[in-house]
This record gives C-alpha cells, structure tokens and sequence, in this order.
C-alpha cells in the first residue's frame, strides 16, 4: 500500500483521538490523510499511547498536543503539525519525509535515526531533542531552534536552507544560508 493511499475504513475525513486509539487498537495501522477533530478543545491531548508503526501520512495534527507518546517507526510522510506541542514523544525511526512544522513546541522528543528529509521547521523550537543520527538533510529550518539538543554528533543539515536557526551548540545561524556538505 502506497504511503498516500488511505485505508479502506479511513476516508481521509475527520476523526476523533478517542476513535484513532480505540482503531489502532483494533488493528488498523494506515490513517493516512486523515485530519484529527479538533473542534472540542478538551479532546486535543493525546497521552499515554503507543502508537507504533501507524501510518499518519499527510495527516493534519493541528492544535494538538502528544503526551508521553511512543510513534517510533512511524510513517508521517507530509504529516502538519501547525501550533502543535509535543512533550516526551518518541519519533525514533520514524519515516518524516517533507514532515510539516509550523510555531511548535517540543520537550525532550526523540528524533534518534528520524529520516527527516524535506522536512519543514518555521518558528519551531525543540528543547532538548534527541537527534542521534537525525537526517535533516535538504529542509527549510527558519526562526527555530533546536539548542540544547542531546547525541549531536552524527545530526545532519547539509543541503538545508537555515535562516535564524540556532543549533544544538547554541551557534546561530542569522543570515539565509544553504548549509555546505561535508567535503
């Protein structure tokens, strides 16, 4: 099944959390494009679940905010994520090609072995990531932040266009730049 392609129980329409938990648990893996209801302000935490291996390719996870959630090898090719929080969430693994961020906020996320090619950060700051072998190679990285980050050695940026980007070091990147590869 291609990553675009939406499951055979999913329209792509909305759903609630309540009935993303309650269709993981039954089986169902692939909820690509679907847009996550949000109409019920008390309904946009998500906690304490293990959401292993789902598929939310191209998935609209606005105004939420993910607790203590483990997606590790997660497909969430194209997924947005505008005015979102995410604290103690475990994306390690995770395919996040082209992942959209826009004013989010993470605390102690794990981004370990991420793929994050294409991906999209504009006024999004991350403390205290984990970014152990994170590709973020060839994506836009404006007004964000990722200082403070843990297990930087391998992190990868090159190709990447930055402007006002602080890195892990807490170096800044102030002008509009390409950063270089590695010669």
């Amino acid at each position: 099944m291609d990553y675009f392609e939406r499951s055979p129980m999913n329209s792509g329409g909305y759903i609630t959390p309540d009935e993303l938990l309650a269709r993981y648990r039954d089986g169902e893996r692939n909820f690509a494009g679907i847009t996550l209801d949000s109409r019920d302000r008390s309904s946009r935490i998500i906690a304490d679940a293990d959401l292993r291996e789902i598929n939310l390719s191209g998935a609209d996870l606005t105004e939420f905010r993910l607790q203590r959630i483990n997606l590790s090898e997660a497909t969430l090719i194209g997924a947005n994520f505008f005015y979102s929080v995410l604290i103690d969430v475990n994306l390690s693994h995770a395919d996040l090609r082209g992942l959209h961020l826009r004013r989010c906020q993470g605390f102690n996320v794990d981004l370990s072995l991420a793929f994050m090619i294409g991906s999209n950060w504009v006024e999004t700051k991350f403390i205290k990531p984990n970014l152990f072998y994170t590709n973020l190679e060839e994506s836009v990285l404006i007004c964000s932040s990722l200082k403070d980050a843990i297990n930087t050695e391998p992190f990868r940026i090159w190709g990447s266009f930055v402007w006002h980007l602080t890195l892990p070091d807490g170096s800044f990147y102030e002008e509009e730049s390409f950063v270089d590869y590695p010669n």
